[in-house]
């Protein structure tokens, strides 16, 4: 009987040392020093839109770390309270969808962004994060930041929501155009899915900003509306489309945009994201697509 009760035993003993065990994968047992913890189970933190707009070789993937105030971002792992950085692996042109940076604790912040060897690809100018008035408000815009890496240049923009006016209805807009060719930008009326009736609003120049506030319809994209149409004035057939409504179709970006960004970097092929095809410009708010609802 003593035997029995030895083999029975020996199955919970050793379930018993694997419990004692327990390590990560991957991670630090403690917060590494000089870095910001942050919070995603914590709904009185904040969200940033963070895009990177890099032309990098197809393989390998590369690894960035986003930092706040000159310090990498770091979250908890496991129950057991590890560790481990924030990190973006990216690879081709990266264009298309923002990173959300999510648990950041209340306050102003110099966004940065390094790859794996430290070396910085971006600092963006400070902008102040505050925690959602409603969790996972859809009608709220987050804050966004942008950062560019490619034709040999790089630069940095941020999006603040608080600077937005009074009018819901409306969207301000700015143009950047970081071609080398004068970009036109255009209002046009569109009929059956095409730019009809156009109005010239503005032509930005090439390192430049075109400024605009534009009104925003209640309406389908399938019925006639505006749409602001930016283009190489060289080439019209080199454009993008801004439909002017209300709304939008994409989970990423919520139903509310008052203050956007368009950077027009020129057509690139984007076969890893989606849509696929070949982009001229992209939106702080909408990505390559032309938004509304």
């Amino acid at each position: 009987m003593t035997r029995a009760r030895f083999y029975l035993l020996l199955p919970l003993l050793a379930v018993a040392a694997c419990q004692t065990q327990r390590k990560p994968l991957t991670g630090f047992t403690a917060q590494p020093p000089g870095t910001l913890l942050l919070n995603n189970g914590n709904l009185g933190t904040g969200t940033v839109e963070l895009w990177t707009i890099f032309d990098l070789p197809p393989m390998p993937e590369q690894v960035f770390l986003p930092q706040l105030n000159g310090q990498d971002a770091v979250v908890v792992t496991s129950d057991e309270g590890f560790y481990d950085y924030v990190q973006l692996s990216l690879e081709g042109w990266t264009g298309g969808f923002p990173y959300s940076l999510n648990g950041i604790p209340p306050g102003t912040y110099t966004m940065g962004i390094v790859d794996s060897d430290g070396e910085s690809w971006g600092q963006a100018a400070p902008l102040t994060i505050s925690a959602p008035v409603t969790p996972l408000d859809p009608f709220s815009q987050q804050p966004a930041v942008i950062f560019t890496h490619f034709g040999g240049q790089m630069g940095s923009w941020t999006m603040d929501p608080r600077t937005k006016d009074a009018d819901p209805t409306t969207d301000q807009i700015t143009v950047t155009n970081l071609v080398d060719g004068e970009v036109a930008v255009e209002r046009c009326l569109i009929t059956g899915g095409s730019p009809t009736s156009c109005t010239p609003v503005g032509t930005v120049a090439p390192g430049a900003d075109f400024s605009t506030v534009e009104t925003l319809a209640a309406v389908p994209a399938t019925s006639d509306h505006q749409a602001l149409v930016i283009s190489l004035a060289s080439d019209a057939s080199q454009s993008y489309q801004r439909d002017l409504l209300q709304g939008s179709s994409s989970f990423f970006f919520g139903e509310s945009c008052q203050i956007e960004r368009i950077l027009v970097h020129g057509s690139v092929s984007v076969s890893s994201q989606i849509p696929l095809g070949t982009e001229f410009a992209i939106s702080s708010c909408y990505g390559y697509q032309s938004g509304g609802t």
